[in-house]
């Protein structure tokens, strides 16, 4: 899983650096920026994942059939069925809702601040809008070197549930120094460090989180897990960023949106803390390694 996530980092990077040249370069005849461009690659990539789903679509099936075949899988799936009754069971885990709520509420003060945060730099340090996405594009290389060897880590060693407290008060800390610091100092330096630091953060608790939901969720009803984790995540990357950019339009600046992400950051590391609490009091081995 470390692997994955680590190639999706690369993602966020190459959109971070390739949408600023792609709408410089579209507009290169009139001397103005243009956003059709690098909406245009986006299309594009879409439809690259489009194909390689109906391409996944189909092999699936093929290796359903395989499975049939040779007596491993019912011909009509019959185990495999979705129940609506599986949701209850879901709804009433405490520790499908304490990850839940942790997912949230750290992504929430990670995607939505992407959002935000070339802007907020360029204000803040008084730089370029190219410029400002040149520092923040930086934002995913710690994540996208680190998360694959601390998903060795967390397999051969464990500290899982650690591992997500110590990702929820990095992220805190590098919120305030945004809030506090950086208004106070501005310097492109501290910017940098700050960005990066940020990217560790990114890098510890989503490669921590996801592997421990096998751990506390029956495997009959996991794939409907991590659904309802999704839906509960999306919901707030719904309505995080129009409460921050009605936040940024009130109070005319960044200081309060980055105290709102700063409390996300403490609220998560409350949830991880509980999470470990009650991991020791019922024994779900998120503390374990996953290789055993």
């Amino acid at each position: 899983m470390g692997l994955e996530m680590a190639i999706a980092r690369v993602g966020v990077f190459a959109a971070m650096w390739l949408a600023p040249k792609f709408s410089t370069w579209y507009a290169a005849a009139d001397g103005t920026g243009s956003v059709v461009a690098p909406m245009l690659f986006a299309g594009c990539l879409l439809v690259v994942g489009l194909l390689n789903f109906t391409i996944f679509t189909v092999m699936d099936t093929k290796f359903d059939k395989q499975l049939v075949a040779i007596g491993e899988k019912s011909e009509d799936g019959s185990e495999d069925e979705f129940r609506i009754s599986d949701l209850g069971q879901i709804f009433k885990s405490k520790m499908f809702w304490i990850v839940a709520l942790l997912c949230v509420l750290y992504y929430s003060a990670i995607f939505p601040f992407q959002r935000f945060a070339t802007n907020f730099l360029e204000e803040t340090l008084r730089i370029p809008n190219d410029e400002a996405a040149g520092l923040f594009k930086w934002f995913p290389i710690l994540a996208m070197l680190l998360t694959p060897l601390l998903g060795a880590f967390i397999d051969n060693k464990g500290k899982g549930a650690t591992m997500m407290m110590l990702g929820a008060i990095i992220m805190t800390a590098c919120h305030l120094t945004f809030a506090f610091i950086l208004p106070a100092y501005p310097s492109k330096e501290l910017a940098l460090v700050t960005i990066l630091i940020l990217g560790v953060s990114f890098s510890l608790v989503p490669a921590s989180m996801w592997p421990s939901v096998p751990k506390i969720i029956d495997e009959k009803v996991l794939g409907s897990a991590y659904c309802l984790i999704f839906w509960v995540q999306n919901i707030g990357l719904c309505l995080v960023p129009m409460l921050i950019g009605k936040l940024r339009v009130a109070t005319g600046g960044y200081f309060v949106p980055m105290l709102v992400f700063s409390s996300f950051g403490v609220l998560a590391f409350i949830l991880s803390f509980m999470l470990k609490a009650e991991d020791k009091r019922k024994g779900y081995g998120l503390e374990e390694p996953n290789i055993k």
